[in-house]
């Protein structure tokens, strides 16, 4: 193994032992929550604990979760490896589900190209919705993150407008359109649960985000831009020109999400509110992953499984699912704020282990 590798992987050892230890922290605080507001503890915890599980039916929620935890913690990912702090994949995700459902509810939606026109709209729509902001910072030197929250709150009024006017069936009242047709919806894997194809996009895009990444000149720009925006100008480098191409090419993951929504089997319509702020919930996938894309689905695996163990828990056992937001505040504090665990120096010693001594380079660093 070379030098650089041995360092990297001696990264990314200490970032996971970090991000282990965060997390069992976080439990702790939660069974310390649950012990102060539950009358049966143990129930409640083992729900936490072994509910996402405990079914089919359960597992494929779980795993529905993920899905769209990674797609949302590659958005966010994409757009701070540029360091920048676009808050827009909410909007992005509404206007790439109404896309999507506009395509399915076409005549295309009944033909084999449903699923992949869809998508495709999606990412269309998403992509140029995380266009806007960009351009406005590179343009007019707009606050991404007012911009962004803005059109959030744009896209979310007036796809809910278009569902309850336009899309939705005359004279129901309902806030949903109706059932699209089984060639737009998302195959299952697991044969009645939600366990569908979204999985494999998530993958997928996982996949190809750590090529463009890592692997392509745009990427190396776009890191460079995000590491010294000053030396990448100064290198020939177009650091406006970069940022706002890595916020389009997030807002078409986010638009991608919008896609596996509304055509997931969790849903297989679009409704008013149907993203259940979970897009938000990206910027912890994209925190405790440290913006790096191979390790958003791991990050998402743990966390959907706490989020579903929690929703799970608010329904079964007499503690609120909110408590999760306990443990997702813990979780972010601890791996944002890079804690040292108390005592490292204690255990080192007892295992025999010699703190490295100080050179003069290293002191002077």
């Amino acid at each position: 193994m070379s030098a650089q590798s041995a360092v990297r992987w001696r990264a990314i050892r200490k970032e996971a032992g970090t991000t282990l230890v965060a997390l069992a922290m976080a439990l702790a605080v939660a069974l310390v929550v649950v012990l102060l507001t539950s009358h049966d503890p143990y129930k409640a915890f083992s729900t936490l604990m072994g509910g996402p599980i405990s079914s089919n039916r359960t597992i494929g929620l779980w795993i529905d979760d993920v899905a769209k935890l990674t797609l949302t913690g590659l958005a966010f990912s994409l757009v701070f490896q540029a360091r920048q702090f676009s808050m827009g994949v909410q909007g992005q995700v509404y206007v790439g589900g109404l896309c999507a459902a506009l395509v399915a509810m076409s005549p295309i939606g009944g033909t084999v190209f449903a699923i992949p026109v869809a998508m495709l709209a999606a990412m269309a729509a998403g992509a140029f919705y995380g266009l806007l902001p960009g351009y406005a910072k590179a343009r007019f030197g707009a606050s991404e993150i007012v911009s962004s929250l803005m059109l959030n709150y744009i896209a979310i009024l007036v796809v809910n407008f278009m569902v309850r006017a336009y899309l939705a069936p005359a004279g129901t009242g309902q806030l949903m359109t109706e059932k699209f047709p089984d060639t737009a919806i998302f195959p299952a894997i697991i044969p009645g649960t939600r366990f569908d194809l979204g999985i494999v996009i998530a993958l997928a895009a996982t996949a190809i985000v750590w090529f463009v990444l890592y692997r392509t000149a745009w990427g190396l720009k776009l890191r460079l831009v995000g590491h010294n925006p000053g030396f990448a100008e100064y290198s020939g480098i177009p650091a406006s020109t970069i940022m706002v191409s890595a916020m389009t090419a997030a807002g078409a993951i986010g638009g991608l999400l919008g896609a596996v929504f509304v055509q997931g089997r969790a849903f297989g319509n679009l409704s008013v509110d149907f993203d259940g702020n979970l897009a938000f919930e990206g910027i912890l996938i994209a925190i405790v992953a440290r913006s790096r894309p191979l390790a958003v689905p791991f990050v998402a695996l743990f966390y959907g499984y706490l989020r579903q163990g929690a929703q799970l828990m608010g329904i079964r056992t007499d503690v609120p699912s909110e408590m999760i937001s306990v443990v997702q505040a813990v979780i972010i504090l601890l791996v944002a704020s890079s804690f040292s665990m108390p005592g490292k120096k204690v255990i080192a010693k007892l295992l025999g282990q010699r703190a490295a001594p100080v050179t003069a380079g290293s002191a002077a660093k």
